[in-house]
């Protein structure tokens, strides 16, 4: 089976995890809810003081503190955001994986009680996402080139943190740990489900276009409202589709065996035909 149709198999069988509990679906709008909530709680005061106004032309590398703690606070909010309503999401998906039937509360509530560690998780990665995103900031190709580079490390090291900071008693810089830990194994899973994912949703959102040309015959308007809706649309349910594939991957790296709704097959082929046996010490606390 080629990298494609592989992918094709994991996002199926993602999506009939996800089927199962539709109401999966409502995290990510809650996130994108929250999320356009907190920009707006934070520019929208700026651009009334005319702040926005003042830093016209200016470039990052010559902005105050004041901006920076101001653009900071605004990271911590938007990690925070993410990530916790990823975990709920990821709460869910791995009750569903264990044959249980979640609920939206059993994902808040399983949110609520990791939020010190949800809280330092995005501490530390809104301090790293800044300061990543201040390298690539300057206008400096070696710089650029560097910034991007550690990003896409970051990016793949912590790329099952959530779930560990879930379902394993750690602390947020052991999580981390165990997080790269896991990449290293695996890391064939993660980065061709990664990209995988992100080819095949560009690839959903393309009769955007259409519909939005089909709308524009009729006003312009209607056709970016429906192209927009339907991106909209497309983006939730991945976002959702994703979050069922990491928790997947997860409890296959840490067990060796498929989760309930997945074939052991597709996920050996996404781990490069590399399956390992479960060690005792690799066993996470079950909700």
């Amino acid at each position: 089976m080629d990298r494609f149709g592989r992918t094709w198999q994991l996002f199926q069988e993602s999506y009939a995890v996800l089927t199962a509990d539709v109401e999966i679906l409502l995290f990510p709008v809650m996130s994108g809810v929250s999320l356009l909530l907190v920009a707006a709680s934070f520019f929208f005061p700026l651009y009334v003081s005319g702040a926005f106004r003042a830093l016209r032309g200016v470039r990052p590398d010559h902005w105050g503190w004041d901006v920076y703690a101001v653009m900071f606070a605004w990271y911590f909010c938007n990690f925070f955001v993410g990530i916790f309503f990823n975990g709920a999401l990821a709460a869910c998906a791995n009750i569903r994986l264990q044959g249980g039937d979640p609920t939206v509360r059993d994902g808040l509530a399983a949110a609520f009680g990791r939020i010190g560690r949800i809280a330092a998780w995005a501490l530390v990665a809104s301090t790293v996402g800044m300061f990543l995103s201040s390298i690539r900031d300057r206008r400096n190709w070696l710089l650029n080139i560097l910034g991007a580079s550690l990003s896409l490390a970051w990016a793949l090291i912590t790329y099952l943190i959530v779930p560990v900071i879930l379902f394993e008693d750690r602390g947020v810089y052991d999580s981390i740990y165990r997080s790269e830990e896991l990449f290293r194994k695996h890391w064939g899973e993660q980065v061709a489900g990664s990209l995988g994912f992100g080819l095949l949703g560009f690839l959903w959102c393309l009769p955007a276009l259409g519909l939005a040309a089909l709308g524009w015959m009729y006003d312009p308007a209607l056709g970016i409202i429906m192209g927009a809706v339907y991106v909209l649309i497309v983006s939730v349910v991945f976002s959702a589709v994703r979050g069922v594939f990491t928790v997947a991957l997860y409890r296959y790296a840490v067990s060796g065996e498929a989760p309930s709704g997945f074939t052991a097959s597709a996920i050996d082929e996404a781990l490069g035909g590399q399956k390992r046996r479960a060690r005792p010490d690799d066993l996470w606390r079950e909700y």
